[in-house]
């Protein structure tokens, strides 16, 4: 499907997942969580295990490697003193590490060009930390074609709740008829649908090991560049 066949009226802005949508992150959130994990002395949980935790934010993930444990949406049960020092040991490891390990899956930056030079508006909206958000755009060099990143902790609720769609749509001026979101998980579809707005799922990410088509988006495209 096209970007055009999606929306009644012209798409005016385009609100994209980071982690698994636009770049893929997981080797640098794996290591820095190893690194995280040796410090406590507990066993390092590797690529493929941190692949299937990502997608609720820092906090969630942490916790999930704490307890060796994925169920659902909800991360995994800690005490409150190793979580809040494991918290503290990822976010130094992963300031080290973010974006060094990180790429770009094939055909964003020319989407995200494209996109650009047509006039459509471009935010970003993920569940990662705001400060780490925009240390990635800016390693991974598109940076310049957001106007707004709105991160995990930049507003008082998260995805799947609408309010960091919607607060993007008000930032912008736009509405439901003419904005879309673009991710890899079931956060930015429920997200989208409590938004009201269209969503587009990719199959590429880390939707924790769940296709994405499971999730019900409005159309499911293989690259961004099938879009075009």
């Amino acid at each position: 499907m096209k970007l055009f066949e999606l929306l009644d009226s012209p798409v005016q802005l385009i609100m994209y997942d980071l982690d698994g949508t636009l770049v893929d992150s997981v080797p640098d959130l794996a290591i820095a969580l190893d690194k995280m994990l040796t410090d406590l002395n507990l066993p390092a949980a590797g690529i493929e295990k941190t692949r299937l935790w990502v997608g609720n934010g820092i906090p969630s993930l942490v916790r999930r490697a704490l307890a060796d444990d994925m169920m659902g949406d909800q991360p995994g049960v800690v005490d409150q003193e190793t979580f809040s020092k494991a918290l503290e040991r990822f976010k130094h490891h992963y300031a080290i590490e973010v974006g060094q390990h990180s790429a770009l899956y094939s055909g964003v930056f020319s989407f995200l060009s494209q996109i650009h030079k047509a006039g459509i508006k471009q935010a970003v909206v993920t569940n990662k930390s705001e400060i780490f958000t925009e240390l990635l755009l800016k390693h991974m060099g598109i940076d310049h074609f957001f106007e707004l990143s709105i991160g995990g902790d930049s507003l008082n609720e998260k995805k799947p709740h609408p309010m960091p769609l919607h607060h993007t749509m008000e930032h912008f001026g736009c509405n439901t008829q003419n904005s879309i979101m673009i991710g890899d998980s079931s956060n930015d579809v429920k997200a989208a649908r409590a938004a009201g707005v269209k969503v587009v799922g990719l199959p590429y990410g880390y939707n924790h090991g769940e296709p994405i088509e499971s999730s019900h988006p409005d159309s499911v495209v293989e690259s961004l560049t099938d879009l075009l």
